[in-house]
This record gives C-alpha cells, structure tokens and sequence, in this order.
C-alpha cells in the first residue's frame, strides 16, 4: 500500500510554495535582489503616502536572507495547514483567503507603525498570513494535536490562543514587535473573518429578505390601488362609453383614460381602447 501523506500537496499550495521559493532565490541575484527589497517589502510610508499598495500583498513573497529558518518556518507550516484547508474550501478560496490573511494582517501593522511614527520599517513574510492558516485550522479542529517544535504535543485550539496571547505581549515591546505585530494581525484577520462574515452573511439575507417582502407588499399594495381606481373611476366612463358611445365622454373622462393609459395591464385585461387610438380612427 502507497504511503499517504497526511498533509496534502494540493495544487494551490504547490503554487504558493514554488512562488515563494523562487522569489527567495531571486532575492539573491545581483539587480534584482535589491530591486525586490526596494520595491516589495511592506513600508507604511509607502503605502499610505505614496500609494503602493502592491506591497501589501507582494511583502508575504519576501524572505529574510539572512539565513533560511525564517522561509522554512513559514513554508513549512504553510504546508502543513494549507493542504487540508484547500481540500475543504477549493483552490480559488484557499488562495484568495490566503492572500486576504495576508493583506489584512499587513493593513493591521502598517497601521500601527504609521501612528508609531515607524513609517519606515520594512515587514516580510508569509507570517501573517500562515498565522491566518493556523487560525482557520484551528477553528475546524480545534483538538487536533499538533507538535510544538516537531516535539511537544498540543491542542490546534490552544496553540493559536497560545500565539495570540504571546503576540499581543510581545508585539509592542522593543525588539521583534513588529514580527509578533504580525502574527497577531493574521490570527485576529482570520478569526474575524471565518467566525465575523457568517454572522454577516446571516444579518445581510435577513436584510434581503425583508426588503423582499417590503417591495412585494408595495406591488400589492399599487394592485389593490389601481384596481380601486380602476373599478371607481375607469369602470363607470366605460359604462358610459357602452351605453353612449365615445362621443358622449366629456374632457375629464377623456383625461381620465389617458391617464389609465399608463396601467397598460389592467386596460389589456379590461379590453379598453387607449383614447389614442380612438382618436386616431376618428
């Protein structure tokens, strides 16, 4: 029997791996490398002042090339939560939460560092986003065990409280602030998101529905009107016409049937002739 993997290589977690490796490869290259950290990374002054919001999604690409550990922690938990995550959601869900994850966990500290004056502090990584995995994981399974470090084994429920508890402690101290700023940003992103939207998404049909109902009872509500105004206006000049004739109308009933000619309708289904048309025969 074929081993199975418990963590699933599926197609856009295979892209996101392959993406995120090659630009760590070209971050290495003469040109380009420089070109990348100029251009990529996310800087608040950037965003807000000079309007680059590429770099809102683009930072989640960059690497610290100052050893490996930091891609390999996020690829390697990338790898291991997004797999099962895109076999429940599909591909295009998985990506565009990935990417969401990201991007709001990016809107969360470089707002923070924009208040703090910290306009110029660059942020790289897939942390926010990978830490938005974590979370939606954990959300699913909250007692899947999961092991710290590949070696202490803990609940999914417990670890993302555990990161968020961590992040929040350590996210405005000197020293790393920025990264765990980071973290908690994807973990509140993700949390907000899959436990916040349903809820929306409930009030937003609830709204829906009423208005709904609310447009059906006006179209009643011009039914009933214009069928009373037809049987008390309309129906007693069409009396008249089948007992007098056309010429016998005077202005206002003539007015009358122009003005019914609007509710065309309710004079098909009644058989009137639009005082047009007699006018046109005569």
């Amino acid at each position: 029997m074929p081993f199975e993997s418990p963590y699933p290589l599926t197609r856009g977690l295979k892209a996101l791996l392959i993406a995120t490796g090659a630009v760590f490869v070209l971050q290495f290259l003469p040109v380009i490398g420089p070109l990348l950290d100029r251009f990529c990374t996310l800087v608040a002054q950037n965003v807000f002042i000079k309007g680059q919001i590429w770099r809102l999604a683009s930072y989640m690409f960059m690497h610290s090339t100052a050893g490996i550990f930091h891609l390999l922690f996020n690829m390697l938990a990338l790898w291991m939560f997004g797999g099962e995550l895109e076999e429940r959601w599909g591909t295009r869900k998985f990506v565009s939460l990935y990417f969401l994850f990201g991007i709001g966990s990016a809107l969360f500290s470089a707002l923070y560092l924009f208040d703090q004056n910290m306009r110029f502090t660059p942020i790289i990584g897939a942390s926010g986003a990978v830490m938005g995995l974590l979370t939606a994981f954990a959300i699913y399974n909250p007692e899947r065990q999961i092991l710290l470090f590949f070696v202490i084994p803990i609940r999914a429920w417990i670890m993302v409280i555990g990161f968020a508890v961590v992040s929040l402690l350590l996210a405005f101290t000197q020293g790393g602030g920025v990264a765990h700023l980071v973290h908690l940003g994807g973990i509140v992103v993700a949390f907000a998101y899959l436990k916040g939207w349903p809820l929306a998404e409930e009030k937003i049909d609830e709204y829906r529905e009423l208005e709904r109902e609310k447009a059906m009872r006006a179209r009643a509500e011009e039914s009933a009107s214009r069928k009373r105004y037809f049987d008390e206006m309309i129906d007693p000049v069409l009396d008249k016409i089948s007992k007098s004739g056309m010429a016998s109308l005077t202005k206002e009933e003539k007015k009358l049937l122009e003005r019914a000619g609007k509710y065309k309708e309710e004079m098909k289904n009644r058989r009137i002739i639009p005082i047009e048309v007699w006018r046109k025969k005569r």
